[in-house]
């Protein structure tokens, strides 16, 4: 199956560069988005989502483990800053976790629609999107 431009736009928030690029390729290839948009870091991210809540992104894809802000501190903070765009938001938790807590916890964010353990493949956008299309 192949997305044709689902959505406008997307944002990959990951500190690590390495992974930032692979998924932004399996994201290219199957015509996910028409703008994707990498943040290496989730407090640039955070402002870019605060300072434009005209342009909220069609999906958030989310790692969990960064320094300084992780996952759930990112989300936290969305949502104190401002529960309009919170509630806009769906966030795919991409990460390297595959504890049982981080996905409960994940869930515990009515934003949050998928938890996908890392690495990003074709496979976990296809069953993104048919959950998405369901």
């Amino acid at each position: 199956m192949v997305a044709v431009s689902t959505f406008q736009t997307v944002f990959l928030v990951d500190d690590n560069e390495v992974d930032l690029f692979v998924q932004k390729r399996f994201i290219e290839m199957k015509k996910f988005a028409d703008n994707i948009v990498t943040f290496s870091s989730p407090s640039k991210a955070l402002e870019a989502l605060t300072n434009n809540p005209a342009h909220v992104p069609g999906i958030l894809f989310l790692d969990l483990n960064m320094p300084m802000l992780n996952g759930f501190e990112f989300l936290e903070r969305v949502r104190e800053k401002s529960q309009d765009i919170f509630n806009q938001l769906r966030v795919v938790v991409l990460t390297s976790s595959n504890s049982q807590f981080d996905r409960d916890r994940a869930f515990s964010f009515s934003n949050v629609i998928r938890f996908i353990p890392k690495p990003l493949t074709s496979q976990g956008l296809d069953e993104l999107l048919s959950s998405l299309n369901a």
